[in-house]
C-alpha cells in the first residue's frame, strides 16, 4: 500500500464503491441514487459482539414513533382539537363566522410550514441548542440534539393547511350550490388552488419525492407560488361574498379585518426572502482524484460551523445543498461534489464559472456533535467534507473518525485526508477497494465503547444512514444522522 502515511489507526479496503460514495448534505438534499443493497457483505471480527436490539416498545419509538413522526402527530392533534373547537361554537351566524375561522386555520398553518423552512429560524433554533452545556444530562443533550428533525413540524403543518383549505372549498362549493354565494370567480379560485395544494401534497409523499425529486421541487415551488398569488384575490372576493351574505357588518367583510390577510402577506414576504439574496457563486473547480467521482469547488466566501449552501445551475431548476470546508486561515471555503446523480455527473465533467445560491448558509445535523464531549463521526466517500466542515470547528468536542472511502488518497487528495489525521491522527480509514465492505455497526461500536464517547453521528447514503441510526438507537446507543425530509 502506497498511501501509507494515512494508516494512522486501523486500516481497511472496500471492493465495491458504488454504494458508499454518495455526498451527504443537510436533510434536504435528496439527488443520491445509492443501491438500496447497502447494508456491508462482509462482517469484521470485531473485539465487542453488538448487544441485542431491545424490546419491541424499542423498535416502535425508533421507527414508527421517530421524533419527526412525534412533532407531526402533535401538530395534527392540535389541529383536530381545534378543528373540533371551530365547528362546534355557536354562532348567531351558522357560515360567516365559520368560513372565516377556517381561513384563519389554513392561513396559519400555512404560515408555520413557510416560516419553519426559513433559514433564519433553523439557524436560530440550532444556535439555541449550542448553548446547553456538557454538564447538562446527557438525555437532555440528546434531546436537543434531534432538533433536526423539526421537518414535522413543516410536514405537519402543510397537511393540515391542505385539509383545512379542503373544508373551507367544500363549504362554499355548498353556499354556491344553495345560491348563498352567487359569484362563479370566487369557486374557480377556490378549486385551482385546492387542486394544486393536494399536487404539493401528492409529489411530497417520500416515495413519490425519492423517484420523482425534479418534479417534485417543480410542483412544490411554482405550484406554492401559484397558490399564493391566487388566495390574496380569493380572499377579496371572500370578503366581498361575506358582506353579500351576511352584511357590511360581517367578521369578514372588510378584508384587513382578515386575520388570512395577515398571514397571508407574512408567508409571501417569508417565501420571497431567500429569493430577495440571490446571488452568484464564483467557482474554482479543483478536480479530486482520477474520472469522475468528485469535484472540489472553491469559494471566495468565509463561512462559520457547518454550513451548507444551496446552489444551482439555474435559478428555477433543481437545487442541491452542499456542506462546506472552511479553509485554513478563514480565506474562503469550499464544496465536495460526489458523482450521485444526473446533476452532480454534470457538475463533474463540465463545472461552471459560477453557480447561484440563495438566502443565507444554514446549520446541518453534524452541528450538533457540540453537544456532547467525545463523539464518533462515521462516514463514507465524500461524506467527509461535511464533517471537516464541522470536525475543524468543534475544538471543544473530541471527533474520532470512521472513513470508509475507495483509495482515499487518489479519489479526494491529499489537502482532505491530511485535515482528516489534523482533526483525528488514530482516524480508522477504510480503504475500500483492498479489503472490501465491512460492518460499520460493529465498527463503530466498538470505537464507541473504547472512547467512551456520547453520540455517533452517521453520515451517508440515505439507506445506510437509517439502517445504521435505527441499528445504534435500538441499542441504547445515542445516534444521529441526515433524514432527508425537504
Amino acid at each position: 500500500m502506497a498511501d501509507r502515511e494515512l494508516e494512522m489507526g486501523p486500516l481497511y479496503k472496500m471492493e465495491e464503491p458504488s454504494e458508499f460514495e454518495p455526498f451527504l448534505q443537510d436533510p434536504g438534499y435528496s439527488d443520491t441514487k445509492a443501491s438500496s443493497d447497502t447494508q456491508p457483505a462482509n462482517s469484521m471480527a470485531a473485539k465487542l459482539s453488538l448487544p441485542p436490539r431491545g424490546t419491541f416498545l424499542r423498535f416502535a419509538r425508533y421507527t414508527v414513533f421517530g421524533v419527526y413522526r412525534r412533532i407531526f402527530l402533535a401538530v395534527f392533534i392540535i389541529n383536530i382539537w381545534q378543528g373540533h373547537r371551530i365547528i362546534t361554537m355557536k354562532r348567531r351566524s351558522k357560515y360567516s363566522p365559520l368560513l372565516v375561522d377556517i381561513s384563519t386555520a389554513f392561513g396559519l398553518n400555512l404560515f408555520v410550514a413557510v416560516l419553519i423552512r426559513q433559514d433564519y429560524i433553523i439557524n436560530l433554533l440550532f444556535r439555541l441548542c449550542w448553548f446547553v452545556p456538557f454538564a447538562a444530562p446527557l438525555r437532555l443533550r440528546k434531546s436537543f440534539a434531534k432538533m433536526y428533525e423539526y421537518g414535522g413540524l413543516h410536514s405537519g403543518a402543510a397537511i393540515c393547511s391542505v385539509l383545512w383549505f379542503s373544508l373551507l372549498s367544500y363549504i362554499l362549493a355548498w353556499e354556491f350550490i344553495t345560491i348563498r354565494i352567487a359569484d362563479p370567480l370566487i369557486m374557480m379560485c377556490t378549486f385551482t388552488v385546492v387542486c394544486i395544494l393536494w399536487a404539493i401534497l401528492i409529489t411530497a409523499y417520500p416515495g413519490i419525492r425519492a423517484r420523482r425529486h425534479n418534479t417534485f421541487e417543480v410542483v412544490h415551488r411554482f405550484g406554492g407560488w401559484i397558490v399564493l398569488g391566487l388566495f390574496l384575490p380569493e380572499l377579496w372576493l371572500f370578503t366581498r361574498a361575506l358582506g353579500h351574505q351576511a352584511g357590511p357588518t360581517s367578521p369578514g367583510a372588510v378584508l384587513t379585518k382578515l386575520p388570512a390577510f395577515w398571514l397571508l402577506l407574512a408567508s409571501c414576504f417569508h417565501v420571497a426572502l431567500p429569493w430577495m439574496r440571490l446571488r452568484r457563486l464564483k467557482i474554482q473547480p479543483e478536480r479530486l482524484g482520477v474520472g469522475v467521482h468528485a469535484i472540489r469547488l472553491h469559494l471566495n466566501e468565509k463561512v462559520s460551523n457547518c454550513v451548507v449552501y444551496r446552489i444551482a445551475d439555474a435559478p428555477l431548476k433543481e437545487w442541491h445543498s452542499f456542506a462546506c470546508i472552511p479553509e485554513k486561515g478563514g480565506m474562503g471555503s469550499s464544496l465536495i461534489v460526489s458523482n450521485a446523480g444526473d446533476w452532480t455527473r454534470r457538475a463533474i465533467n463540465n463545472p461552471k464559472k459560477f453557480y447561484y445560491t440563495r438566502g443565507i448558509p444554514t446549520v446541518g445535523v453534524l452541528c450538533m456533535a457540540q453537544l456532547f464531549r467525545k463523539v464518533i463521526i462515521v462516514t463514507t466517500g465524500s461524506g467527509i467534507g461535511p464533517c471537516l466542515g464541522t470536525m475543524m470547528n468543534i475544538p471543544a468536542t473530541k471527533c474520532r473518525v470512521l472513513w470508509s472511502a475507495p483509495e482515499p488518497r487518489q479519489t479526494f487528495g491529499d489537502d482532505i485526508c491530511d485535515k482528516v489525521l489534523e482533526v483525528d491522527p488514530q482516524a480508522v480509514v477504510i480503504d475500500t477497494h483492498e479489503v472490501g465492505r465491512k460492518d460499520l455497526v460493529s465498527l463503530a461500536y466498538n470505537l464507541y465503547v473504547e472512547e467512551r464517547a456520547e453520540a455517533i453521528f452517521c453520515v451517508s447514503n440515505k439507506e445506510l444512514t437509517k439502517h445504521f441510526v435505527y441499528e445504534m438507537e435500538s441499542r441504547g446507543v445515542p445516534a444521529f444522522g441526515p433524514i432527508w425530509d425537504s
